[in-house]
């Protein structure tokens, strides 16, 4: 193979992806490289202001972007972003699960509340997103689900108690797809970040203390930022990745070691 073949593998031109929770931290990165591979791309999430600068900063660049707000723990949801989609984009070949709630609380603390909206959203839209786009996957053979798990399911923090559990559930709902499914063009896998420089996690990083003890635990011995996420997503979601199914790929300097 020359190396401007491998480099066309990674050709996303005349693809549609929809990274859900794509307007900052790890669902902009992705969906930024996705872009810049050729993918039409969507800028989605629940504040509106966030998806119209989005839509702005994206369709200057000459990309091809559509917006959507959409509540994934609501009941309508899930069909809103679907309907969207399919109107403004067509039919998507790449859906990257992206969009998670994390409340952090011990197993004292949890309460019924934190535990359905965390639920709604890092499961039961889950499901109903591969609900969604999946079929359509499968009838074209070709597609790719990838979802973005997290270092908190093999090194659970105490305050993490249940938000982990949801992601591990995730991750094993994908892992079943990848064995069960048998789709020949559709891949199934899940990418799990590490300590990664996001909104949700840069106030934390600030304290000089809480950020000395995670760097104990990466090896490579820095917090890793959102791009450092957007190639192995770029892998997975691209014809250099069609034979990596049920893979979990780390990206997280070594801290799940």
């Amino acid at each position: 193979m020359t190396l401007s073949t491998a480099l066309s593998s990674f050709d996303l031109h005349g693809k549609v992806a929809v990274v859900t929770g794509s307007t900052r931290g790890i669902g902009c990165a992705i969906s930024e490289a996705f872009a810049a591979a050729g993918a039409a791309i969507v800028a989605h999430s629940t504040d509106r202001d966030e998806v119209d600068a989005r839509v702005a900063d994206w369709s200057a660049r000459g990309w091809r972007v559509a917006g959507c707000v959409a509540d994934l723990g609501a009941p309508d949801g899930v069909r809103n972003l679907h309907r969207s989609v399919e109107s403004s984009l067509g039919t998507a070949d790449i859906l990257v699960l992206n969009a998670s709630v994390e409340i952090i609380q011990p197993w004292r603390d949890v309460t019924e509340e934190s535990m359905l909206r965390q639920s709604q959203v890092n499961l039961h839209a889950t499901v109903g997103l591969i609900q969604a786009f999946l079929p359509a996957m499968s009838s074209r053979d070709w597609g790719r689900i990838l979802a973005i798990g997290s270092v908190q399911e093999e090194r659970p923090n105490a305050g993490h108690w249940f938000y982990s559990a949801t992601k591990a559930a995730q991750t094993s709902m994908i892992l079943n797809l990848a064995r069960n499914e048998r789709a020949p063009g559709v891949t199934f896998n899940v990418l799990r970040p590490g300590a990664i420089l996001t909104d949700r996690n840069r106030a934390r990083l600030a304290d000089p203390a809480f950020e000395a003890r995670v760097l104990e635990n990466i090896p490579t011995g820095r917090i890793g930022v959102p791009a450092d996420c957007a190639g192995a997503a770029l892998l997975l979601c691209s014809d250099a990745g069609s034979y990596i199914n049920g893979a979990v790929l780390a990206v997280d300097g070594g801290m799940r070691l």
